[in-house]
């Protein structure tokens, strides 16, 4: 099981920095939120293609589908959390007087 993009980005923040890559911060970073973004949409398709399968009666088990429907739904709630963080850090470094 990977950890995904965000969680990867974390974990080497510090370690290689968009300056180290000779990368604007700005292009890391909407590399990793549009990848983020469709590991969430890649999931959620997967839960819909197999729930589809299944009551289609194909070859897809109730824990398969269980499984992807779980992980889907835990993407889409870690996301929202980020995002949510995210709005927080903006809003407080807004309210930051300079000088």
């Amino acid at each position: 099981m990977s950890i995904g993009p965000v969680a990867q980005a974390a974990l080497n923040l510090g370690t290689t920095g968009a300056a180290a890559a000779g990368k604007p911060a700005g292009q890391e970073f909407q590399q990793i939120l549009s990848s983020a973004i469709a590991q969430v949409t890649g999931a959620q398709a997967q839960a819909n293609q197999l729930a589809a399968t299944y009551a289609m009666g194909g070859n897809v088990t109730l824990e398969q589908v269980m499984l992807a429907t779980s992980k889907a739904e835990l993407l889409v709630e870690t996301a929202g959390a980020v995002t949510t963080r995210a709005i927080a850090a903006y809003q407080s470094l807004m309210q930051t007087s300079i000088g």
